[in-house]
């Protein structure tokens, strides 16, 4: 009978670890996806500081370009597990082709950006940097608060 309680006892031990190590897995992936969308975010806005001239790093144009192309592409493959949480919403996943192809563009219009920042700098890019602005949109529908 004592053997029953005690292998009771350790199943429950071993579910309850189970649940913690895969939630705490959650946890570590959604913990990566925000810091890829803050990237995205911070690489942004130094593109933004230098479009309006607030910083003299005109040079670093195409840097900031090619790391949100990186980070893009990383957040796609991030998204592809069906894990709703932190502030993603659960139509990601429904509209996958839509939110990934998102990505993609974006991937696609940073390295144009940071090519024209290459070749001509504020003066090339500058045109092109509007098609990198596209947070709100993916926001608005593919984010909760």
């Amino acid at each position: 009978m004592t053997f029953r309680y005690l292998a009771a006892a350790l199943a429950a031990v071993i579910f309850t670890f189970g649940l913690s190590a895969a939630q705490a897995a959650d946890k570590d992936v959604i913990d990566y996806r925000q810091n890829l969308m803050k990237s995205l975010g911070a690489h942004a806005g130094g593109l933004g500081a230098i479009a309006q001239n607030k910083v003299p790093y005109g040079d670093n144009l195409a840097y900031h370009a090619d790391a949100i192309a990186a980070a893009a592409e990383a957040a796609q493959l991030a998204f592809e597990q069906n894990l709703p949480g932190g502030t993603s919403a659960a139509n990601i996943w429904e509209n996958w082709e839509d939110f990934q192809g998102r990505f993609a563009s974006l991937a696609d219009a940073a390295r144009d950006v940071a090519a024209a920042a290459r070749s001509g700098g504020m003066a090339e890019a500058g045109p092109k940097m509007g098609s990198l602005f596209i947070c709100k949109s993916c926001h608005d529908t593919y984010r909760t608060e």
